[in-house]
């Protein structure tokens, strides 16, 4: 009984969520250097600190920049995407989090050595 009164009321909560997880989204980022990774992550600066876009569209987000960088993400919790990268031997797995304030995407190495954090740009 307790149930059938408050079923119409969760659902009524859920649908705004359902809405947004549906809307297209498109977030340019620009990555800074990170004086903390490892020396052979550096060199790779300069493909990483060009502009990257974030866009979810018809239900698919994925991230692209000008240096040919293209990764499918795949939402991992509310408002939080996920993705893999193949560069050689090094998997970059790329985060983007557009619930923070400001919006954030990460950039990081399988073992944490090479990392690169962006700003909204």
């Amino acid at each position: 009984m307790l149930f059938k009164r408050f079923a119409p009321l969760v659902l009524a909560g859920l649908m705004p969520l359902a809405a947004a997880a549906q809307q297209n989204v498109e977030v340019t980022f620009r990555f800074k250097e990170n004086p903390n990774s490892i020396s052979g992550c550096i060199q790779m600066d300069s493909s990483f600190t060009r502009e990257h876009t974030f866009k979810i569209a018809n239900g698919q987000a994925e991230v692209k920049s000008a240096g040919g960088i293209d990764v499918k993400m795949k939402l991992i919790r509310p408002n939080v995407y996920q993705g893999t990268f193949n560069l050689g031997r090094m998997n970059i797995i790329y985060t983007a989090d557009l619930g923070a304030t400001p919006p954030t995407l990460v950039a990081q190495s399988q073992d944490g050595g090479c990392k690169w954090n962006a700003v909204k740009a």
